[in-house]
């Protein structure tokens, strides 16, 4: 494990000790942490997970909108999901090895509309008595809708999007970075509004980074079942703060 797995112990530990050369170290044993899943001498400091939690609110509560009232003047509002009452994943083991790509129904969607475009096209060469070869506008139109229809078909149907998150035992991988599931401190949603509707990320507070933003505005994934995954994964033993 690296040294922000490590921290996500060491940040809220009874134990912790801070080093000027290493900077934080145990107490106990004078060094850097070395285990590999646990550590045996981890003792939560319950202050120090309050202390974390209530600057992770703050930092949202300064950023986003976090009431109704509050929303009406705001591009962006936070939700704080509870529990999922409509479950998607019977436990955590079925959501290891989940993988999130590129949302197929956006191409899917862009499929119909040209199909649309190329109906109304027809419909009003037909109507005003246009010529059928390339002298008409409408047909010309027609064809480069044809074109772009065959590429967005073959997005829809028979491409394949580079996965961008996978979800494992460990936590939360996306590209280089990992959000293991122990650092999870708190959670939420933002949802866009108006021109940034669309806009769909998950917003971590994490212990030993920070708050972390996950963009799933694009991927074959809700809110609601990113969030679901979280709360299955989520290490029990923070939730009694």
């Amino acid at each position: 494990m690296n040294r922000e797995y490590h921290l996500s112990f060491c940040k809220i530990c009874k134990n912790r000790k801070s080093s000027l050369k290493e900077g934080l170290i145990c107490n106990l044993t004078e060094k850097i942490a070395d285990f590999e899943k646990d550590c045996t001498n981890f003792q939560a400091d319950r202050l120090e997970l309050k202390k974390l939690k209530k600057h992770f609110e703050a930092e949202i509560k300064d950023n986003y909108a976090t009431t109704k009232f509050e929303s009406f003047f705001s591009e962006r509002e936070f939700e704080k999901p509870e529990k999922s009452q409509n479950r998607k994943f019977l436990s955590k083991e079925k959501t290891h090895g989940l993988e999130f790509k590129k949302d197929k129904n956006y191409d899917k969607q862009i499929l119909i509309m040209l199909g649309i475009i190329i109906l109304i096209l027809i419909y009003g060469n037909y109507k005003n008595n246009f010529s059928w070869d390339l002298n008409s506008a409408n047909i010309i139109g027609v064809l480069i809708m044809l074109v772009l229809s065959i590429y967005f078909f073959y997005k829809a149907y028979y491409h394949k999007y580079k996965t961008v998150i996978t979800i494992d035992e460990n936590g939360i991988h996306q590209k280089e970075k990992t959000v293991f599931w122990n650092n999870i401190l708190d959670y939420g949603i933002i949802r866009g509004k108006g021109d940034n509707s669309m806009e769909k990320k998950i917003i971590i507070g994490t212990i030993s980074s920070g708050i972390q933003k996950i963009d799933i505005s694009e991927l074959n994934v809700t809110p609601d079942e990113f969030i679901e995954i979280i709360q299955l994964n989520k290490k029990t033993f923070y939730n009694t703060v």
